[in-house]
């Protein structure tokens, strides 16, 4: 049997409609408040912003874009995107920065990097663009490829006829030298060898920024590599009054061996550096699974937990104590980065600080 229900009278339905309007009245209220936060968030943001629609037209824009673009928001409401960056034309949303040119209202070309996310609500769908003017970086940037320019047309190849002619002193092609001669000509001999590898350097770091290294893939052999390396940094460890230990297989691989050399060297030579007096480099190689592992290990003061991944990029050194701090750009450990990352390897350093550190790559055998 259903119960029965006494109908509302007139003052409840009264009471019940002015509490429904009251609560809209109130979410409301919520919701301008809402979007008065929203845009004064957006609008007091330290990036441009962009808002665009599915049409690619403009919505809005905050006022950091009116500042460097000279644009009022009525003036672009409504047009394409391309209005303010003529070379978008496409829309692609990715978190990774896109760099592009921008129009200002005066007609000049500004060069800006932008972010491109989606926000959707509900059924509306509006795209965010983050803009940002990097004038003054793209002007230390030409500044940066002219002055790797110079160094490479003008510094290295007096740079290589210096170092050849001191070899040839050396050697006694000009007349025997006495002792001391020999020892002012090693001497320079490695102040030109210490420059020859800073113009390397910097080059194979100009090529690193534009994805320009490239890898030849060649037959070689583990000893044929540490043989090289070993040629290459007896001088510097005997100068440093440190012992080069090796231990090394003859197994062959594919990779491109002088690039392979040039790691090993970079590797071997910082730890020679960082070495103290008496002390050993040990340089070991040989095959690990599908893969050849070559190791350098050293006795220096090690190197901090927060720093083991930044050394590898460009332009970052381990902090260390003044004992022991070497000069040099901090190039090196990123070349060597991105030249095992081209034979599709891996790099890192295992360090115990004051206790020494070991810098191991492993590259695969075969390039297939």
């Amino acid at each position: 049997m259903e119960r029965e229900t006494t109908p509302r009278t007139y003052e409840e339905l009264q009471r019940l409609t002015e509490g429904q309007a009251e609560t809209i009245e109130q979410l409301t209220r919520a919701l301008t408040a809402n979007r008065a936060r929203v845009k004064d968030i957006l609008t007091s943001f330290p990036l441009g912003l962009i808002v665009i629609n599915e049409k690619k037209e403009i919505v809005a824009v905050n006022k950091k874009v009116q500042e460097f673009l000279l644009f009022t928001p009525e003036e672009v409401s409504a047009r394409p995107i391309t209005f303010l960056l003529p070379d978008l034309s496409e829309i692609k949303i990715d978190p990774r920065p896109v760099v592009t040119m921008a129009l200002r209202k005066d007609g000049e070309h500004l060069p800006v990097e932008i972010y491109v996310n989606e926000f959707e609500s509900g059924t509306d769908r509006k795209v965010f663009i983050h803009i940002q003017d990097i004038t003054e970086r793209h002007r230390l940037e030409v500044l940066r490829q002219e002055l790797v320019a110079m160094v490479s047309h003008d510094l290295r190849t007096p740079l290589t006829s210096i170092q050849a002619v001191l070899t040839m002193l050396d050697e006694g092609v000009y007349g025997e030298l006495k002792e001391n001669g020999h020892k002012a000509l090693g001497r320079a001999q490695q102040s030109a060898d210490y420059l020859i590898g800073l113009v390397r350097d910097l080059l194979d770091s100009e090529k690193l920024e534009t994805g320009k290294i490239d890898i030849v893939f060649q037959e070689t052999s583990v000893g044929k590599v540490i043989q090289k390396t070993l040629d290459s940094i007896e001088t510097a460890a005997i100068a440093n009054g440190v012992k080069l230990e090796s231990d090394y297989t003859n197994d062959g691989f594919e990779a491109e061996e002088d690039r392979i050399v040039q790691v090993l060297i970079n590797l071997a030579t910082n730890a020679i550096k960082y070495s103290p007096a008496g002390s050993s480099v040990e340089i070991k190689a040989g095959i690990e699974g599908t893969a050849v592992k070559f190791s350098v290990k050293d006795k220096g003061p090690g190197i901090p937990e927060n720093m083991r991944t930044r050394i590898f990029e460009r332009y970052q050194q381990a902090d260390q104590p003044l004992a022991t701090q070497r000069k040099g750009f901090g190039l090196g450990l990123a070349i060597a980065r991105a030249l095992v990352a081209g034979h599709n390897g891996k790099i890192w350093v295992e360090s115990e600080l004051g206790a020494g550190s070991t810098f191991c790559f492993t590259i695969p055998i075969s390039k297939e």
